[in-house]
């Protein structure tokens, strides 16, 4: 009778931990777009220097508050717990004596409608009203969205322009083409955490696409919630590759992942133009990250 209840009991430890590590600790493995990493397009030296912005908080997401989040967070570990004193109970119950196969076959339901639960309750609302760069390099198709901007520093939106680059097309306006990859920037983050791949597919060329996806499915259908906190777009460079122009955008930040601490953040998004021609969107080819120090 004393093994068998040490049994039980080891059984229940085992599968509340399994409970725990399956819906609570997956998530703080979900990161923002591309996970930090660098992929596709990339490039060693760029025309002009990198600057540190002075940046200054932006206006968080009013949709959800870190009380929300916190609650979340605990709801894996919650679950799996509660899923396993629930088997303490059957088992020192005796509603497990003799181990017959259908006992197992409840304790796996048990298993599968907790991680079921925690997942739904989980999953993230997809985006909505989002367009690819516009073909002048103005936001979502010439509407300027500066009031979305206002509380994002460091562009020099409104100091002496840096010198012109020599392969800009004639069409191209740097002023409107950083205020609408500013805005993309903070937009994409919320597909990528819905795992909205029907959205991102159209801000990527098609190599893009493929290895951010297959990222992003490494991941899993996963909530992760990115609060760009404060956000600098600085051009580093615009080069003409055959008949494509690139132009190479430096993001520096803060952003806070899942109500957790800031995290500052320089990457450079390069982002492919058909050079002769202003119709058309701008195509993420290639997100890097950026190694000099920010400080």
């Amino acid at each position: 009778m004393i093994i068998k209840k040490t049994a039980a009991f080891i059984t229940t430890v085992l599968v509340s931990l399994g409970l725990v590590l399956a819906l609570g600790l997956q998530s703080a493995e979900a990161k923002r777009l591309g996970s930090g990493g660098s992929f596709g397009y990339s490039k060693p030296n760029y025309a002009r220097q990198a600057t540190t912005p002075a940046t200054k908080p932006a206006t968080p997401p009013a949709a959800a508050t870190p009380a929300a989040a916190g609650a979340r967070n605990w709801m894996g570990p919650l679950a799996g717990l509660a899923a396993g004193g629930l088997l303490a109970a059957l088992f020192f119950g005796g509603a497990f004596d003799g181990l017959k196969p259908m006992d197992f076959l409840l304790i796996a339901l048990l298993a599968i409608g907790a991680y079921l639960i925690i997942r739904a309750l989980r999953k993230p609302t997809a985006p909505s009203g989002m367009t690819p760069y516009a073909n002048t390099g103005a936001p979502l198709n010439g509407v300027d969205h500066e009031p979305m901007n206002r509380g994002m520093a460091g562009t020099g939106l409104g100091a002496v322009p840096p010198a012109p680059l020599a392969d800009a097309p004639q069409w191209f306006n740097e002023t409107s083409f950083l205020r609408g990859a500013q805005h993309h920037f903070t937009s994409l983050q919320k597909a990528w955490d819905a795992n909205d791949l029907n959205t991102l597919r159209e801000y990527f060329t098609p190599e893009m696409f493929a290895a951010l996806s297959a990222e992003r499915n490494r991941l899993g259908d996963l909530n992760n919630v990115t609060e760009v906190q404060s956000l600098d777009a600085q051009l580093l460079d615009i080069t003409r590759e055959g008949n494509v122009v690139v132009a190479s955008v430096l993001f520096q930040g803060r952003l806070r992942e899942n109500y957790g601490l800031p995290e500052e953040i320089a990457e450079i998004w390069h982002v492919q133009h058909a050079a002769d021609n202003p119709e058309g969107d701008w195509l993420i080819a290639g997100i890097q990250q950026h190694q000099q120090p920010m400080h």
